[in-house]
């Protein structure tokens, strides 16, 4: 199916949907800061999970490009391979690291040499790797994940006040935005997915490295980086 084709029969607006995404399911684990400073920990697996947006558009990679377009019967999800990290400074939300494409293709926030503004990337690293490198190679992959309502958001720990967003049009890239609204949802739910939900070619990931763990735990707080629009 051609990308141009995803959106033809969709509305351009964008519904506030006041009700909510379902709820994602409950993981009891322990926090982040415990995880740190314990060195005898067992090896954890990635969480999986597909994302949603608050328009009820599913992510998918196409071409190595994450783009939001309608949940119908003949789209696959994307899955998203989900670890907790961890930073030296204290912040609103759990510290995570995101990949998609078997594990191997990581989220990134970065300002390139010559850019004014940071920019949504995907970077060609193994997740379970990066999870074990110092902080300063680290941090442009990382998100702060805060829940908002039924929601999270998720907002670079490199560029603080930069969220990950979707835009209203069905098929157009995610990116990084510092305006809310402006037709760019920045509020997403994740649903989490098992083996048999899972195509063939998404199934192959080690265990992730025995210092990091996962961490969900519900912070309920709005985020106070993001500028009104």
């Amino acid at each position: 199916m051609d990308s141009e084709d995803w959106g033809k029969d969709e509305p351009w607006c964008c519904s506030e949907d006041p009700a909510g995404s379902p709820l994602e399911p409950g993981l009891s684990v322990p926090s982040v800061n415990s995880a740190h400073s314990s060195a005898k920990l067992n090896a954890r697996a990635p969480e999986k999970f597909s994302i949603h947006d608050q328009d009820h558009k599913v992510l998918i990679l196409d071409c190595e490009t994450l783009m939001a377009v309608p949940n119908k019967t003949n789209i696959h999800p994307e899955t998203f391979f989900v670890l907790a990290s961890h930073l030296s400074s204290s912040h609103e939300g759990s510290p995570i690291l995101l990949a998609v494409s078997k594990g191997e293709l990581c989220l990134c926030c970065k300002k390139d040499k010559g850019q004014s503004k940071p920019s949504f990337q995907l970077k060609k690293k193994k997740l379970t790797k990066l999870a074990t490198q110092k902080e300063k190679a680290r941090r442009p992959f990382i998100f702060y994940r805060a829940k908002v309502g039924s929601r999270y958001t998720l907002e670079s720990a490199a560029h603080p006040g930069w969220f990950v967003y979707t835009s209203c049009n069905s098929g157009e890239p995610v990116g990084v935005t510092d305006r809310a609204g402006e037709g760019k949802l920045i509020e997403f739910s994740f649903h989490q997915v098992s083996k048999t939900e899972m195509r063939p070619s998404e199934v192959s990931i080690r265990n992730a490295p025995s210092n990091v763990f996962l961490c969900f735990p519900n912070v309920k707080q709005l985020p106070k980086n993001i500028k009104p629009a």
